[in-house]
């Protein structure tokens, strides 16, 4: 004769069955959360989630993983609203020489911080806005020499500095590519190269994060002076 055994609570409530139910409410709240995010790489995520779990062969660390692919995917998605999944070109095609951070001023011999990165090129060589936007500033300054300033749809802001020539106007629309000035070395700079800043709420941010800077191209010169 058979007798019906009624399942253990103490098994139940295993420390194991505890850590799968934590994880489905993490990876419920989770995937509501990604529902609202309107990006591609999102999307696909959340198919593959899908996939996962109508296989009923499926493990928690095959979902964890799948959730994994959108914060490292998240890295190379620039966060200004136009082409939102690639990279922006570069302003001028060159040696990064100088990378953003703090820094040793060549010329003025002092610590101090550098808020863009500074791209070596010939004096003359054409240089391209890197987004549409308006032109915010046209001017001269003793350090930055001939520079323009170029606002963008979403607030950010572009610097283009040491500038030979300056072809645009205060006020007046670009699109992205168009040629703004030719490469200088106008203000404090040793040699000629153009100097490109991206600001968003008040505050610098690394180019290199935002850029297609290919390899040939990024390149560390230690000792190599520019500013």
């Amino acid at each position: 004769m058979y007798y019906y055994e009624q399942p253990s609570e103490k098994k139940w409530f295993s420390p194991e069955n505890l850590k799968k139910i934590i994880i489905c409410i993490v990876i419920i709240t989770v995937i509501l959360l990604m529902k609202k995010i309107n990006i591609p790489i999102v999307k696909a995520t959340l198919g593959k989630i899908d996939y996962i779990v109508s296989d009923y062969s499926y493990e928690f660390k095959d979902v964890v993983e799948a959730i994994k692919e959108i914060t490292q995917a998240s890295m190379s998605i620039p966060v200004f609203g136009q082409k939102e999944q690639e990279l922006l070109p570069m302003p001028v095609d060159g040696r990064v020489s100088s990378e953003y951070g703090l820094r040793f001023h060549p010329i003025l011999k002092e610590q101090r911080m550098h808020h863009g990165i500074d791209i070596v090129q010939k004096e003359g060589c054409p240089v391209k806005t890197v987004l549409d936007g308006v032109v915010f500033s046209v001017g001269q300054d003793k350090e930055m020499g001939n520079m323009v300033k170029i606002r963008h749809d979403n607030g950010s802001t572009t610097v283009y500095a040491h500038l030979k020539d300056v072809y645009v106007k205060k006020q007046e629309p670009i699109k992205q590519g168009f040629i703004i000035g030719t490469v200088g070395k106008t203000g404090l700079a040793e040699t000629s190269h153009l100097h490109f800043e991206i600001w968003r709420d008040d505050k610098s941010e690394d180019p290199r994060k935002w850029l297609n800077i290919s390899n040939n191209v990024r390149e560390d010169l230690n000792g190599f002076k520019n500013l």
